[in-house]
């Protein structure tokens, strides 16, 4: 039996919406899972989301520019809602690193399996909360979701504010970069305030000569911090993370 053109069209962009989802997304977009297994998740979803949206049709533009133009606009739709999620997931590991940094943990890097790039532990740290938390606020059924609203919403071929999306995209961005600073600040004023009285002792007693505990001081000082401030902070993140699901 042929499938109708127009049902093919319209499958083919809602494939082509969820596999940009979960290609960033957190947690479904993690280089630690298997491309193939990435690509089977994005196609399942693709194939409920569509029979959830009740099958929607796609009337078959008349040239390749204007089909080019339907399959930016759906790779657009995916990555910018993927990437608003992620930027602050990885808002707690650019916090934890640049606490790391302070505190004089910065000199040990290792290779981070969700990013492929090098990261600190500490920041290996934050990233690991923040995903566990993630889970805890169903962040992977919230992304679900999600999808499953914007085909009934914003139906394959349907128009999308391009300009909109670009500003809610930098919006995020922003709110990524101060949730970032939000994280990292409790843990550097802690390694500051470590190095502060460290020398305050010193030019009070300087026959003690206290300046050789300035490295342990700075790391009891921010160890102590982490131990208070990273649940809250991998809370908070992962709540941000979640809500740009749940409120778009």
């Amino acid at each position: 039996m042929d499938l109708p053109l127009p049902l093919v069209l319209g499958f083919a962009l809602v494939l082509t919406r969820t596999a940009s989802l979960v290609g960033v997304a957190p947690i479904l977009g993690s280089h630690t899972v298997p491309m193939r297994v990435r690509a089977a998740l994005a196609g399942m979803l693709a194939m409920v989301t569509f029979l959830a949206a009740g099958a929607p049709r796609v009337a078959v533009p008349a040239d390749f520019v204007q089909l080019g133009a339907l399959v930016a606009s759906e790779l657009a739709l995916g990555l910018a809602a993927g990437l608003s999620s992620r930027v602050l997931i990885d808002a707690a590991q650019a916090g934890g690193q640049v606490a790391a940094n302070a505190m004089g943990f910065g000199f040990g890097m290792m290779l981070d399996p969700h990013s492929n790039t090098e990261s600190s532990t500490l920041g290996e740290l934050f990233m690991a909360l923040t995903l566990g938390a993630a889970l805890v606020f169903h962040l992977p059924e919230e992304c679900i979701g999600w999808l499953v609203r914007s085909v009934r919403e914003v139906p394959p071929g349907g128009t999308i504010d391009v300009a909109g999306l670009a500003s809610a995209m930098t919006q995020q961005l922003i709110f990524g970069v101060t949730l970032a600073v939000r994280v990292a600040f409790p843990l550097f004023a802690a390694a500051i305030i470590g190095y502060v009285a460290l020398g305050a002792l010193g030019r009070t007693a300087p026959q003690l000569s206290l300046q050789n505990l300035g490295f342990g001081v700075s790391i009891a000082a921010g160890v102590m911090a982490v131990f208070l401030i990273a649940p809250d902070a991998a809370r908070m993140c992962a709540d941000a993370a979640t809500r740009v699901f749940t409120r778009s």
